[in-house]
């Protein structure tokens, strides 16, 4: 269901919550999907809704797998909640903060990084990124990304046995993390308890956001929070995010149309109150 068609029914119940939180990814969300990472930026429109539904809201947090202090950098609103690495690290106090069983797998991520020089200098487009916490393989620019899946997929599988790693895939990366059951889900979570939340939104794009949409249905089903998960389409939207998407928006552009609308939503009611 598109978001418009909610406004009367899913949207119009999370509006009567005391306590709302706004939770969303960045690259694919927030901002257009790039083929040079670096080159990633917020939708212009879609800063000034932040700096504005801050002041609305009992929490507007941004949950990425960037690293925290690049996230951070790329939307730079202090007042704003900050967690990076899938829920490993957050900014605290003007610093990334890496979640102390995270840095237990420091030891681990440095000898796996050490040995991905000679699997991806074969395959031309193909690089890797140390964010610390976690470590990435891109292979968006790679020459033939059909075949440097089929060649990296079962190499960085073995690695990350080899190392007590957990390997993982979204949209045109692969990933190796601690082994620790925390992700966008558990992060999600842990912030509606910390804020006391009663309503709460996810936007999220890939793989690794479905984690977070599921945990808003079972949040949901619990009674714990009204929590709704937002899927943004994109031509390979992942379909375990469409299959836990409570609603979508089409595009980052919608979802500027989308957070517009709960702006003006939002300055309604208090106004009224």
């Amino acid at each position: 269901m598109h978001w418009q068609d909610a406004r009367s029914t899913l949207l119009k119940e999370l509006l009567t919550k005391s306590r709302i939180g706004i939770v969303s990814d960045f690259d694919g969300t927030l901002s257009l999907i790039v083929d040079q990472r670096d080159a990633a930026q917020i939708v212009p429109s879609i800063k000034p809704l932040l700096e504005a539904l801050y002041n609305h809201v009992a929490l507007l947090a941004i949950v990425s797998g960037r690293g925290v202090a690049d996230l951070y950098s790329r939307i730079n609103l202090p007042d704003l909640t900050y967690i990076g690495n899938h829920g490993l690290e957050q900014w605290i106090d003007g610093a990334a903060r890496p979640l102390p069983q995270a840095e237990a797998y420091r030891p681990a991520m440095q000898a796996a990084l050490s040995e991905l020089p000679k699997l991806t200098q074969p395959l031309s487009g193909v690089d890797f990124e140390d964010k610390g916490a976690t470590l990435t393989i891109h292979y968006r620019l790679a020459d033939d990304p059909q075949h440097a899946v089929q060649t990296l997929a079962p190499l960085l599988q073995e690695l990350a046995a080899q190392h007590g790693l957990k390997f993982s895939a979204g949209k045109m990366v692969f990933e190796l993390k601690p082994p620790i059951q925390i992700n966008k889900g558990t992060a999600f979570r842990d912030l509606v308890s910390e804020f006391s939340l009663d309503g709460a939104l996810f936007l999220g794009d890939d793989t690794t956001d479905a984690d977070a949409l599921k945990a808003a249905q079972s949040m949901r089903a619990d009674q714990s929070c009204y929590a709704l998960g937002i899927g943004v389409e994109s031509a390979d939207m992942p379909p375990d995010l469409r299959a836990h998407a409570d609603l979508l928006v089409s595009d980052p552009l919608d979802v500027g149309s989308f957070l517009g609308w709960l702006l003006e939503a939002l300055s309604r009611k208090a106004s009224s109150s």
